[in-house]
């Protein structure tokens, strides 16, 4: 089996390989095609091949290197829009590596080290010196796990970790002497001796190991405050953290050369350790691994190969223009200018500015977008967001489109709410009514809707909003308990037969469910007549908007439980019904 010095890294929908002269970075970009960055490397200097030293000189090159790789990626992924954005991005990167090396500190650290003297303090109990030193150990560990476990389980993360096993699949790949071939890669395994993860095994390994030294030679010495004083024992560990990241580094790469039999376990428990970092890529994610490694090799084949860089930021000026004659075509000048102040996070007089400029990745995905609305998707679904209030609500096509009207409705609402009303938010979709009415009233609001994808999308917008609600997947009443003070409701009410006379990019993608309202549109507000005064307090209040048209009729059926107020909206059509529990 050959061996290869060349290792990598997953970043934001790609993989960077590093060889011995060169580097290449990989991302596939909104578009789908491979964008391709490569790199030669300075030499290595003299601390960088010194035994021990080189741990250390390694470990800070990596995080250094390893931020802005990730800069990198996000910019081609689209996920950086602005190169005006660059110096704060790079500024936020740079606090959250710190920041990151802080809690590290702290919960590798600080956190085992005061966990005895917490047990010693509950439990009223003494421990012995080397239980001091076997509870900090065993913390450290049982916290490893947990942050594993825990990145294993955030979405976008797991993407990150589909790439990890790209790249170490294709490095498995070649050690094995086939050729890199997509089908090739996906046989090989997803674990390999030199990962990262194992790295950080070793390093908890090693930091007992060398821990549980340390208080055999404080316990000789009669060093107590080793094993009683937390800051004592944690200042102990940031001393020895250097020491600890060469020994583990040399160990890493001894296991990555040797075979030697007594190397399995300490083998077998990194590649345990990766079943959590890595998982199963798609094909897609392999042709990107292969991309980067194959790149890598060439260049350290041929120091004569002219390195490639990703496509460099534009003046945004000078892509409005390109795109101008099309928008004006299309009548979508200003929804152009939503989409890339949205992607460019700036005011619109922004956009006439040459100072501010948009990443290749960020022009890709303004180009999707307009694409999108010029076919017909509503602008706030390519958004992904709409205004309501001064609040911006997630919604996508499981949820209505919040409407002018339906904040009008909302106002009155919130002119009688007082803090601690329980209000009922009927057919609530993204949520908009309800939350906003909580927001600014701290009324306690259950939200509750027949969809289920549309509850998460109200869900997460509360967690945005930060705001407390009740959540219930019901169809209109039933399963509902207890009563409210109000009744907020936008309920279905598009007659089916013109369903499929609406505005193309209302029938093409707001969801059919919250717009069909049977065949005359009154279906449902028949249900609300007929329950809605079971759920309600004496004197309680039922808000609903109405169709056009419709308020009259919606009155009707009410008025035999309920005093009823029409109310227009700000184009003089009746759009609101105001009702009191009789």
């Amino acid at each position: 089996m050959a061996k290869t010095k060349i290792g990598g890294q997953a970043v934001i929908e790609g993989v960077m390989m590093r060889g011995e002269t060169s580097m290449a970075l990989a991302v596939r970009d909104e578009s789908g095609e491979i964008r391709l960055e490569t790199t030669r490397l300075k030499k290595k200097s003299k601390a960088g091949k010194i035994p021990f030293v080189r741990g250390v000189v390694n470990l800070v090159a990596s995080l250094v290197s390893g931020t802005r790789i990730l800069y990198k990626s996000a910019e081609i992924a689209g996920e950086e829009a602005s190169d005006t954005d660059q110096k704060g991005f790079k500024a936020a990167m740079a606090v959250s590596l710190l920041l990151g090396l802080v809690l590290a500190v702290a919960l590798f650290i600080f956190l085992p080290s005061l966990v005895p003297q917490l047990i010693e303090k509950i439990f009223k109990t003494e421990l012995t010196n080397m239980g001091t030193l076997l509870i900090d150990s065993a913390v450290k560990v049982v916290i490893m796990l947990g942050y594993f476990v825990f990145c294993a389980s955030v979405k976008d993360v797991r993407r990150v970790f589909m790439y990890h096993g790209a790249e170490h699949k294709t490095i498995n790949c070649f050690e094995a002497e086939k050729e890199l071939t997509v089908e090739n890669v996906q046989s090989s395994s997803k674990h390999h001796d030199r990962c990262g993860t194992s790295f950080v095994v070793f390093v908890i390994i090693i930091s007992v190991v060398l821990m549980i030294a340390a208080g055999i030679v404080a316990e000789a010495c009669n060093f107590r405050l080793f094993f009683k004083n937390v800051f004592v024992r944690a200042g102990i560990k940031l001393a020895m953290l250097p020491l600890t990241a060469a020994v583990s580094y040399e160990f890493l790469m001894l296991l990555a050369r040797s075979d030697f039999f007594l190397f399995v376990p300490f083998k077998w428990l990194g590649k345990q350790m990766q079943r959590l970092t890595t998982k199963e890529p798609d094909d897609s994610m392999c042709e990107v691994a292969i991309a980067a490694f194959n790149a890598v090799l060439e260049l350290d084949a041929n120091p004569e190969k002219e390195t490639v860089s990703f496509p460099p930021p534009v003046p945004v000026t000078d892509f409005r223009a390109e795109k101008r004659q099309f928008v004006e075509e299309k009548g979508l000048q200003a929804d152009w200018d939503w989409i890339l102040c949205s992607l460019l996070k700036v005011k619109r007089s922004a956009l006439t500015d040459s100072r501010v400029t948009i990443s290749f990745g960020a022009r890709l995905k303004a180009e999707r977008m307009l694409k999108q609305v010029a076919e017909g998707k509503p602008l706030q679904y390519v958004l992904g967001s709409a205004q309501f209030f001064e609040y911006e609500f997630e919604v996508n096509e499981n949820v209505l489109i919040p409407r002018p009207e339906t904040e009008l409705l909302t106002e009155q609402a919130l002119n009688v709410l007082d803090k601690g009303d329980r209000v009922l938010d009927l057919c609530c979709g993204s949520g908009c009514v309800g939350l906003t009415i909580a927001k600014k009233t701290g009324a306690d609001v259950t939200l509750a809707d027949i969809s289920a994808e549309a509850l998460k999308v109200a869900g997460r917008n509360a967690k945005k909003l930060k705001v407390k609600a009740h959540f219930v997947r019901t169809d209109m009443f039933d399963g509902l308990k207890g009563v409210f003070d109000m009744i907020v409701c936008n309920p279905p009410y598009v007659k089916t037969e013109e369903i499929d006379r609406l505005d193309v990019n209302v029938r093409e993608h707001e969801p059919r469910v919250a717009l069909d309202g049977g065949a005359d549109g009154l279906d449902f507000y028949r249900i609300i007549a007929r329950r809605a005064s079971d759920f309600l307090k004496s004197g309680g209040r039922l808000y609903l908007e109405v169709g056009y048209g419709q308020a009259e009729l919606v009155a009707g059926l009410l008025r035999e439980n309920f005093f009823v107020n029409i109310k227009k909206d700000y184009d003089d059509i009746e759009r609101m019904i105001l009702a009191q529990k009789k």
